[in-house]
């Protein structure tokens, strides 16, 4: 049973986990992401404190006091120019410098022996240390120095990567969530489908084997059933026993009055006969009213086509002098929500007025729990449509019936929230429709 998206819990589970995984993954990945540049900003600064120790056991100084490195230091990228490892030597009588520090790059020592971040000539961002050491009764300042872009390109290529695999992550985690909720949502989707099968009258109560979150819901549902069965047959029992009641005195009225008839007080006995008439009506109005409101909400629903066809072939019989077509014109498995009996007798009410002022056909169609009784007949003034539904109203006394039809059909809808519908057929009589 299809629902609107902006109202379904699926949509606000899944949107929930959506947003709580993606806020997840992106704050592990900004972290993790922390984490690898400080862990790779530790690391460049410990080889460059050991590169610093390397330099400062090398330094050496030449006949004019100037101060030398004996060796290469163990990098060979301290040798190639412009390379981003630095070291520099300053003394009084001079200054030593790295290969790399190639074309006038010049390393500014800082002033403390913290790391900070300094420049390479003009163009060249490091992070840079400074020592001040005593060699030979020199005082010297040894700077050791990385470009900074060394350290972004090892940084950059972990956050592509990292973000390659938190994306891959994130979807994993989005997927799983989805089949999570699915599973979830299980029970609910089978509860609904118990609730289709109670509204179709395949089942009378709701399977009480469903999660503890569900189960009192079920458990108040299936009383609300039970009580629910109990004031309906306790409906039915009353109207039947007020027909009962109601009945036996109003025949031996009617017999008394024939009797009065037969001895020749005919005034008299048209009277009572008239007066039982109507009672009948009433009689039979009220029982109609009485057995709708035991069903009302009942849950049920009554395939319309099987019970179409027996009402068409007994009306056909009843009216076959008049030699009426009756075209169906119904989708498949169409169910209205009624019971079988007051759906029964709404039909035929609608379809033997059809019948008694059709000139030839009588159309029967349906769709999206209503169906429409439409005729070829003379129709019904426009104005004269709301009083057709008051009880014993004819429009034509000529025509066979009690009056009782349409005002029945009316008030047994209203128990069942459904409306009659009053128009112009297509070919020119009555359209009756039924909208559950």
């Amino acid at each position: 049973m299809s629902q609107p998206l902006h109202n379904s819990l699926r949509l606000r589970l899944i949107v929930g986990s959506a947003v709580g995984v993606i806020l997840a993954v992106l704050l592990a990945g900004l972290f993790i992401g922390y984490l690898y540049r400080s862990h790779t900003t530790d690391r460049f600064q410990t080889e460059l404190d050991h590169h610093l120790g390397e330099l400062v056991a090398l330094i050496d100084f030449d006949p004019q006091g100037r101060p030398v490195v004996r060796q290469p230091l163990s990098d060979p990228q301290f040798n190639v120019g412009r390379s981003g490892l630095y070291w520099q030597v300053d003394g009084p009588r001079g200054s030593a410098l790295s290969p790399s520090l190639a074309d006038g790059l010049r390393l500014i020592p800082a002033a403390d022996e913290a790391w900070h971040r300094g420049r390479a000539g003009a163009e060249e961002e490091v992070l840079q240390r400074s020592a001040r050491v005593v060699r030979d009764g020199q005082p010297l300042t040894v700077t050791i120095a990385s470009a900074q872009h060394l350290l972004e390109e090892q940084v950059d290529h972990f956050r592509f990567d990292l973000t390659l695999s938190m994306t891959v992550v994130g979807l994993l985690l989005l997927g799983g969530a989805a089949l999570l909720v699915r599973f979830g949502l299980t029970p609910v989707r089978r509860l609904g489908e118990e609730v289709d099968r109670l509204r179709n009258g395949e089942i009378e109560r709701l399977d009480p084997h469903v999660p503890a979150e569900f189960e009192p819901v079920v458990t108040r549902f299936n009383a609300l059933l039970e009580g629910q069965a109990q004031l309906i047959a306790r409906a039915r029992t009353e109207s039947g026993n007020l027909a009962h009641n109601l009945r036996t005195p109003l025949a031996l009225i009617t017999a008394e009055a024939e009797q009065l008839e037969n001895a020749g007080q005919t005034q008299s006995a048209a009277f009572l006969l008239e007066r039982c008439r109507m009672m009948q009506r009433q009689i039979d109005y009220h029982l109609a009213r009485a057995a709708a409101a035991g069903t009302r909400g009942a849950g049920t629903r009554t395939a319309v086509a099987p019970l179409l066809v027996r009402i068409v072939e007994a009306m056909q019989r009843l009216h076959a002098d008049r030699g009426i077509r009756v075209v169906i014109d119904l989708p498949d498995g169409l169910r209205l929500p009624c019971d079988s009996g007051d759906l029964a007798e709404i039909l035929s009410n609608l379809i033997d007025n059809a019948f008694k002022w059709a000139r030839s056909t009588i159309t029967v169609a349906g769709g999206d729990d209503r169906i429409t009784i439409s005729d070829d007949g003379p129709g019904i003034p426009a104005a004269q449509r709301a009083l057709v539904t008051n009880i014993g109203i004819r429009l034509d006394p000529a025509t066979p019936g009690t009056g009782l039809g349409l005002a029945a059909t009316a008030d047994l809808l209203r128990f069942y929230d459904a409306t009659l519908t009053l128009d112009d057929a297509p070919q020119g009589g009555l359209s009756v429709t039924v909208r559950f």
